[in-house]
């Protein structure tokens, strides 16, 4: 049995895990990407403010067994993300219509993985493979090449 003070720390918790990401388009479902072109979401709600540095362990986890929808759409939002990125990358850091590049690794890579292994997403398999693969060899981000070139062959 939690004491009163307990409940009312576990369920401040739980509200900051709904602070963020958030929902970034108006009620049309427009949204400035990434490209700074106007994009139209289709079939999934448009979130921004992916700080995966500090989440990919335990919040979309989370999410995927108590908000798999929202997160599902997440998960869309970042494959979006990828397709407007001149990079082709899914989001490091990503900031309404920005990247802020300011942490290493590539997370959403684990937050797609762990929603397909759970089953809470209706991501293309390929196209969510393509993006992962896509992020996890761009040379040029964080060092990979060097990691690329000793540790494994071109993919």
């Amino acid at each position: 049995m939690m004491t009163p003070g307990q409940m009312q720390t576990f369920y401040t918790a739980l509200y900051h895990t709904f602070l963020s990401p958030i929902l970034y388009e108006d009620v049309d479902g427009q949204y400035r990407g990434l490209d700074q072109n106007i994009h139209q979401s289709e079939g999934f709600a448009n979130y921004t403010i992916f700080s995966l540095w500090d989440t990919y362990r335990a919040l979309h986890p989370l999410f995927n067994l108590i908000q798999p929808s929202r997160n599902n759409d997440m998960i869309h939002s970042m494959v979006a993300h990828h397709d407007q990125s001149v990079h082709k990358m899914l989001p490091v850091w990503s900031h309404y219509a920005n990247e802020n590049w300011c942490m290493v690794g590539y997370h959403s890579v684990s937050v797609i993985s762990d929603a397909m292994v759970k089953g809470t997403t209706n991501i293309d398999p390929k196209r969510a493979l393509q993006a992962c693969v896509n992020t996890s060899t761009v040379g040029y981000y964080d060092g990979i090449d060097s990691y690329i070139g000793v540790m494994w062959p071109r993919i």
